[in-house]
């Protein structure tokens, strides 16, 4: 709906105002997307492959089209917390009506339903700052943006989703760069609290499952070094990820194409020099190491760009004086980091869901922090139009 609507708006209004940084978001969407269409032409892979990569060129007008007209930020948060309590509510229901240990919400998997349902629990998380701008309704709308972050939380718990997890520390840290002042402890301890009280409940009342996960993990991973077992769920991403590196490193530039890896992946089998239980998997279970195969050094450096360059841009804003920049900002942070640390452990961009909710939340968020920020800075000058002298 979005990129229809702009295609039928940009034409017909014209003069969109598009700074320095809004420019080098669209470049970086358009140059994913270059790379991944030489590459595609020169492997002759099958049409199918370049249907994740060509969303980010179709994110380029919907980018435009909302920094000429945002979104409005209360049905933003809204529809973040209706997600992450749908999810939650979704998640239960095939838990414990269904009887399914590792709830999917009918996606191809439980991880991410997990990892998405984390980075909406997240993101309402990131939306507190916001809700004090409200002279409404403010308290009613830090409650349900917290339980919207404990929906989340705790939907990537009932998933198992255990790589989604490393991101929590992560989170933490750009939460501290955003907030940590001398002047606020007071603040910050009583949030902070508030939230370990939480999430210990959460982790008590699955203590037993987190636990068990750990361990198999850790077993898993010292089955894999020390005796080469790649038959489990760590092993073979292990496994995967060995022969995708040694790989790589034949083909650095431009890659694979996915017809030849996978003949190379049947050879090297046939040969005992890769378990054959990798010719059976869909990926190589780590988006880096997967756009690096098959797309080649170009490609890899244009996924890397895309995650860092606008995560500078918000990071630049976590500190902002105005709390919808701020938040906004947050968001954006907080979105772009846990898809760098689910990219890990999972080939989350090569899914619809993962390039949607990716896309299309990095350029609403970015496009809100804009328009904030343009208004602060139109308050700002009214302020001070108004108090300079006559």
């Amino acid at each position: 709906m979005l990129l229809v609507i702009a295609l039928g708006y940009l034409p017909t209004r014209p003069g969109v105002q598009l700074s320095r940084e809004d420019k080098t978001l669209a470049y970086l969407l358009f140059a994913f997307f270059l790379v991944a269409l030489v590459v595609f032409l020169l492997h002759q892979n099958k049409p199918k492959t370049l249907d994740q990569s060509s969303r980010y060129l179709l994110f380029i007008p919907i980018l435009i089209l909302l920094l000429k007209i945002p979104p409005s930020a209360r049905l933003l948060w809204a529809g973040l917390i209706v997600g992450a309590f749908s999810a939650l509510g979704l998640a239960l229901w095939q838990r414990y009506i269904q009887e399914n240990f590792r709830p999917d919400g009918f996606m191809t998997s439980a991880i991410p339903f997990g990892n998405l349902s984390l980075t909406a629990g997240l993101l309402c998380l990131s939306g507190i700052t916001w809700a004090n701008t409200q002279t409404r309704y403010a308290w009613t709308w830090k409650i349900t943006l917290y339980g919207g972050f404990l929906a989340g939380l705790y939907v990537s718990f009932l998933s198992d989703s255990r790589g989604g997890w490393l991101v929590l520390p992560v989170m933490l840290a750009i939460f501290l760069a955003a907030f940590f002042k001398k002047d606020k402890l007071k603040t910050i301890a009583l949030s902070g609290l508030i939230l370990l009280v939480a999430m210990t409940e959460i982790g008590i009342s699955m203590r037993g499952e987190i636990m068990t996960r750990y361990d198999a993990a850790v077993a898993e991973v010292h089955d894999y070094t020390a005796k080469g077992n790649a038959s489990s769920s760590v092993g073979l991403r292990l496994e995967a990820w060995r022969t995708a590196i040694n790989n790589i490193a034949e083909k650095p530039l431009l890659g694979w194409s996915y017809r030849d890896y996978d003949i190379r992946l049947t050879q090297l089998a046939a040969n005992h020099k890769a378990n054959v239980s990798i010719t059976t998997l869909a990926n190589t279970h780590n988006n880096f190491l997967e756009v690096w195969l098959h797309q080649g050094l170009f490609g890899f450096l244009a996924l890397l760009e895309l995650f860092m360059v606008p995560f500078w841009f918000f990071c630049k804003r976590l500190r902002s004086d105005d709390h919808a920049v701020q938040a906004f900002a947050l968001g954006g942070a907080c979105l772009l980091a846990s898809f760098f640390v689910f990219s890990l452990t999972q080939v989350i961009l090569g899914r619809n869901n993962g390039v949607i909710f990716f896309g299309l939340s990095l350029v609403i968020f970015w496009a809100c922090m804009r328009n904030a920020e343009q208004k602060a800075a139109e308050r700002n000058q009214t302020s001070a139009a108004s108090e300079s002298p006559p």
